[in-house]
């Protein structure tokens, strides 16, 4: 290869600029850390190249973490081809073939390209990729071929070694948040719980359970001014994705399935986690994408003329709970959060108040529950099987494919929502009001909501103040 660049002028037969205008490509597939120390290397290695050759570099191309095996879009690629069919480039310099292309029909492409623009191809390993030739392009489709099998068998390796890192429960990825990696003696690696990350896990949990709304939980993490994971400010889907992870519960996850028990101490207990799970996926739990409840039983009272939800509105200067569909019904907001909060604390003081701890015990959900149990256990046995070499990969995914569905089904059916983080501290208490006024709002109306249901009717005609009789009053569950 010369200065003069006669492949171009035997293909094209056009005039040359007085110096061969060159672009360099570099890339890199992996940078995690992002230092970019790859590239660098390449763009030093083919600048140094053109230098030698007296060639003029016209411009550098570097895509930087992007992989050209896994089909996603180079940006730095595209705007080089873009250079090379406006024939404003003589000669393509790359560190090596295989930082081009690592694609069959991506090489064809660029083949063609090259060809119809009259540009070289050289590399600083592999020196000139002459493509104006049967030969030269037949050898560039075998390298290309190569580089492809290459990328092919290092992805089986890699999710070979993710299946045994799964089943074996040992994690994979970056730190995750609540645990830290420490070396052994005898040189493996464990993960240890920090205690400050699980204690902001647990108190997410607890006061999700108790009843708090995940609103209320993220901006009492941010007005603490307690570091996110991110290191950003807490948003309430970080703090949902946060607790409901399942690696709280020591279970390792693989390809979005539970494949068994991971190899770290967990921070939440299974049953604390399942709690979360059913609170949070419940279809009744209320949520709100605008301003959150300012109101005790804004939404939780409804109308009994049309069933429209109550809301809080001014009724000739007094805060009034309104019917919000046709104002069919009005009372006092006052007077109707007092009734209301007496007949929740009246319930908590009887004696048999302790009877809303007790968990949901009926046949189905013990049936549930077994079934459950029975089918990680199959799961369990299936992992050691492959553990020792008694199946084979495939084999391992059917079963999972088939048992996973099933205990997913029978963990729906086994999940009941357990109201003793919600009342406690409640019942029993010796100044009930004073505890009542110190919750959250969120949590006083997941009580209320967890306790009775509320229709309000219209009152007798002529009646001039509150009548308790026209509240009806439903009790749930076991606080009936």
């Amino acid at each position: 290869m010369t200065a003069t660049l006669t492949g171009r002028i035997a293909r094209s037969g056009a005039p040359l600029a007085e110096v061969p205008r060159a672009a360099v490509y570099c890339r890199i597939s992996d940078d995690r850390r992002g230092l970019g120390l790859g590239v660098e290397r390449q763009r030093q290695d083919c600048h140094e190249l053109a230098r030698r050759h007296g060639w003029e570099i016209v411009g550098t191309y570097i895509d930087n973490d992007v992989s050209a095996y896994s089909g996603k879009p180079r940006p730095q690629y595209a705007d080089l081809m873009d250079a090379v069919r406006a024939a404003a480039v003589d000669v393509v310099l790359a560190w090596d073939p295989d930082r081009l292309h690592r694609s069959p029909a991506e090489l064809e492409s660029f083949i063609v390209a090259v060809e119809r623009a009259g540009v070289d191809v050289v590399t600083v390993q592999a020196g000139e990729w002459d493509l104006s030739t049967a030969n030269g392009r037949l050898t560039a489709r075998l390298l290309g071929s190569i580089a492809r099998h290459e990328s092919e068998h290092k992805s089986e390796r890699v999710r070979r070694a993710l299946e045994q890192n799964a089943t074996a429960g040992r994690p994979h990825g970056r730190r995750a948040y609540g645990w830290q990696r420490q070396r052994t003696p005898d040189g493996a690696v464990r993960e240890v719980v920090v205690p400050e990350e699980a204690a902001v896990v647990r108190r997410i949990a607890d006061a999700l359970l108790a009843g708090e709304s995940l609103r209320s939980v993220t901006a009492a993490l941010n007005a603490e001014g307690i570091p996110s994971p991110a290191g950003k400010p807490w948003g309430k889907n970080m703090v949902r994705a946060l607790v409901l992870r399942e690696r709280n519960a020591g279970l390792r996850v693989h390809q979005g399935e539970i494949v068994g028990d991971g190899a770290w101490d967990a921070i939440l207990d299974r049953g604390r986690w399942e709690q979360l799970r059913a609170a949070l996926s419940d279809p009744g739990r209320r949520t709100s994408t605008g301003t959150a409840a300012a109101h005790l039983l804004s939404g939780l009272a409804h109308c009994g003329v049309c069933g429209a939800a109550l809301r809080v509105a001014q009724n000739r200067g007094i805060p009034s709970y309104r019917c919000s569909a046709s104002g069919c019904v009005i009372r006092r907001k006052v007077d109707l959060d007092r009734l209301i909060v007496g007949l929740v604390a009246a319930r908590l003081a009887r004696p048999d108040a302790v009877s809303l701890f007790v968990p949901d015990d009926s046949v189905e959900r013990s049936a549930a529950l077994a079934e459950a149990e029975q089918l990680r256990g199959r799961l369990d046995h299936a992992a050691d099987q492959y553990a020792d070499g008694a199946i084979d990969g495939r084999q391992l995914e059917r079963i999972t494919a088939k048992l996973r569905p099933l205990l997913a089904e029978a963990e729906g059916r086994s999940r009941v929502l357990d109201p003793a983080p919600l009342l406690d501290g409640l019942v029993g208490a010796e100044h009930w009001a004073e505890v009542w006024e110190s919750l959250p709002l969120s949590r006083r109306r997941a009580v209320v909501d967890t306790l009775l249901t509320i229709t309000v009717n219209r009152t007798r005609q002529g009646a001039r103040t509150f009548d308790p009789e026209a509240v009806a009053i439903g009790w749930k569950g076991s606080a009936a």
